[in-house]
């Protein structure tokens, strides 16, 4: 029986390293996984409460980013993470992040299914992982560069999966983040929070970056669509947007670094 390296995945159900054979990822106990089609590998165990963004949200974000108002993001997270060892990319959704980092090997991992088939159809760079990023399936100490941009930071377990000398980058939306957006939407707009992390990993540096894109009515809708506001505001808030017609929007962002 001949099996090809599945890298440095291990099994989620005996912790035992992962080996490819054919369609499916398999470990020295014979549990088995299945790639999808579009090439991401199925580790999750159970479906989950949550299956992240459906494809509507997918679809809306990929429409937005590829307007290349977020570039600017993307190209500051490249010049911050190492171009040597492994990375992993803890809620990665599409990939729009994950396939630019100048990494040799790269994981992307997320709950929803539909953002996955996007970025392994279009990021062959990356192997891309249904997974949740609070039940890792790396072994510890191997990960060299650990990524969350917008979602919440699981302290414990990239704390488990870096090596000694690995950093952790967190992004967050800074105070003025999308300011403009929410003067349409709501009466009263309020200043996003500072989201530093109190314990678990040891804090470095925080880079502060923005930027001024236009935004015609079909890029507010998107914009609006793959943030929390759609959940708050539904029709409502896309009749502003529409009403508004375009808008110069600001995007504020907090590059949070940190090491074990």
């Amino acid at each position: 029986m001949c099996y090809t390296c599945c890298m440095h995945l291990i099994c989620p159900v005996c912790r035992r390293p992962l080996v490819r054979k054919d369609r499916s990822a398999v470990c020295e106990n014979r549990h088995s996984f299945d790639y999808a089609k579009s090439g991401y590998l199925n580790l999750l165990l159970k479906a989950s409460a949550s299956t992240g963004d459906d494809r509507d949200m997918v679809n809306a974000r990929t429409a937005f980013l590829n307007t290349g108002s977020y570039q600017f993001l993307r190209d500051q997270l490249c010049t911050l993470i190492p171009d040597d060892g492994i990375l992993a990319d803890l809620g990665c959704g599409e990939g729009y992040y994950t396939s630019a980092f100048p990494c040799p090997e790269k994981y992307g991992f997320d709950l929803s299914k539909a953002a996955l088939i996007h970025a392994a159809n279009h990021d062959p760079s990356t192997q891309y992982v249904l997974s949740s990023i609070f039940h890792l399936p790396l072994a510890d100490h191997t990960v060299k560069t650990a990524v969350t941009c917008f979602a919440p930071a699981a302290v414990e377990e990239i704390s488990r999966i870096l090596t000694d000398d690995g950093i952790f980058i967190h992004v967050t939306p800074g105070p003025d983040h999308l300011y403009e957006l929410k003067e349409i939407l709501y009466e009263q707009v309020r200043l996003n929070p500072d989201k530093k992390l109190s314990k678990g990993l040891t804090y470095r540096d925080t880079i502060v970056i923005s930027d001024i894109f236009h935004a015609d009515t079909d890029t507010l809708i998107s914009l609006f669509r793959m943030t929390p506001y759609a959940w708050r505001t539904g029709k409502d808030g896309i009749d502003k947007l529409k009403q508004a017609g375009e808008a110069d929007i600001t995007a504020q962002f907090h590059i949070h670094i940190y090491a074990k």
